[in-house]
């Protein structure tokens, strides 16, 4: 944890007297690099004590006291050591690591913050780094820290593949997790969360190619059959999404994500009460649901119960206040209540969370026009018709550049080339495109 390669042999190397500084600290080299820890200590302790001002050496001894499991006097010689040189990255490094295994990351953190800023090039800083930040769940932090650190393990490339995906880059996290699973073919947790993906960025089939390989690996993964449901509903192939998470429903009753990917499947056939008591059923399961309240919502609203649809809303923004959608159709059910004010104000903080999205701009638009303020109904109308516009050259971009992307992964980089070209010319706008475009200039070596 302290270092690459450093061997643990508890051997007690021979002291001789009448040494120098320098000739202690070439003895406590030269045991290092042959593996022998507690002769390097006592080399370097022996060092330190003739150069106390040293914060090389410091640094030396409370790494190897730590080697040895002796934490709590090491930590005091890596802090002595930044005193001593406040820039020293390596003693910054040290003392983080040391805290955060002592269980202090509140200090740990910003040690290894500190390591990382006076030395943004050593690849060991960032990453440890890195995976401090996903252990506290900054997943934007630590997406940033693995990318720099130039990952190349399995598990690296994995945890780099779900921050970004809980950062929201859903390509970046396809292309991390791809090749965790090329280097790890057994690590099915990465398998299935690159099905996901590929399903949620509209390569279902793909997707589906990786669940089906989990499965054949293990049968009884519960994760790859429930996603399974969730691709088939993606591709429309409703009956079969149907049929295949009933079967689901009737194995694993008391499994909530099972009994509302079936609400979702119902619903987009139109068996509206059967897709309203699915949701329910997941609701009672896991009352903490909030992608179940809003499903919900929007099937009574279906149904005309705008009374309901508000209140399952209220629920999804109570349980989860940055839900954009929720708070979007939460405005969309009080307007049709004519409660315009109220609904106003949940379209203005649907707006707020999300500016992507041209619904919450249009229907406030409706309800500016109907209140007699022509002008401002004016200017969402436009925005919402500029960001409809926008959205379709994404989604026209998308599969060009899911398709770079792969193609990249294979080794084939013309062909990448070609496909994040268009991407880009589809979506001028879109910065995806053009960083995967560099990403790709950099593997080349251009």
């Amino acid at each position: 944890m302290f270092g690459r390669g450093l061997g643990i042999v508890l051997v007690l190397c021979g002291v001789a007297g009448g040494q120098t500084a320098a000739e202690w600290r070439a003895r406590g080299q030269e045991a290092k690099g042959r593996g022998d820890a507690a002769g390097a200590l006592a080399a370097f302790e022996r060092a330190s004590a003739m150069t106390p001002k040293s914060a090389e050496l410091h640094d030396e001894v409370g790494f190897l006291l730590a080697v040895q499991g002796r934490r709590g006097e090491a930590i005091p010689r890596f802090r002595r050591a930044i005193a001593l040189q406040p820039k020293l990255a390596a003693a910054h490094f040290h003392l983080g690591i040391a805290l955060w295994l002592d269980g202090d990351r509140l200090a740990g953190l910003p040690a290894l913050e500190t390591a990382a800023r006076l030395a943004p090039g050593v690849a060991e800083y960032r990453y440890r780094l890195g995976i401090a930040y996903f252990e506290v769940e900054r997943f934007t932090e630590a997406a940033r820290e693995l990318t720099a650190a130039d990952v190349k393990t399995a598990d690296g490339r994995y945890r780099l593949g779900v921050a970004r995906q809980r950062s929201g880059d859903s390509f970046g996290a396809v292309e991390a997790l791809r090749e965790a699973v090329r280097l790890d073919p057994g690590n099915l947790e990465a398998r299935n969360n690159l099905g996901y993906l590929l399903v949620e960025t509209r390569l279902p089939d793909q997707g589906i190619e990786q669940f089906q390989e989990v499965l054949k690996r293990d049968n009884g993964n519960v994760p790859a059959q429930v996603n399974l449901g969730f691709a088939f509903l993606q591709k429309a192939e409703l009956d079969r999404a149907v049929g295949h998470l009933e079967a689901l429903a009737a194995k694993y009753p008391a499994l909530a994500i099972v009994h509302y990917n079936l609400g979702l499947a119902l619903k987009q056939k139109d068996r509206l009460d059967d897709a309203a008591k699915a949701l329910q059923r997941a609701l009672e399961l896991d009352p903490g649901l909030a992608e179940a309240h809003y499903t919900l919502g929007i099937t009574v609203w279906q149904s005309g119960e705008f009374e309901k649809t508000a209140h399952h809303m209220r629920e999804a923004v109570r349980l989860r206040p940055q839900y954009a959608e929720a708070h979007y159709m939460l405005g969309t059910a009080l307007r049709q209540k004519g409660e315009l004010e109220a609904a106003s104000a949940a379209l203005r903080e649907a707006i707020r969370l999300d500016r992507n999205n041209p619904g919450p701009y249009n229907t406030l638009a409706l309800i500016q026009r109907q209140q007699g303020n022509v002008e401002e109904s004016r200017k969402n109308f436009a925005e919402a018709a500029r960001i409809k516009k926008l959205r379709e050259a994404e989604q026209a971009a998308t599969l060009e550049l899911n398709t770079g992307i792969a193609k990249m992964e294979s080794g084939d980089w013309a062909a990448a080339e070609g496909h994040m070209k268009r991407a880009a010319e589809a979506a001028p706008h879109w910065a995806k495109p053009k960083e995967y475009l560099e990403r790709l200039a950099k593997r080349q070596g251009q």
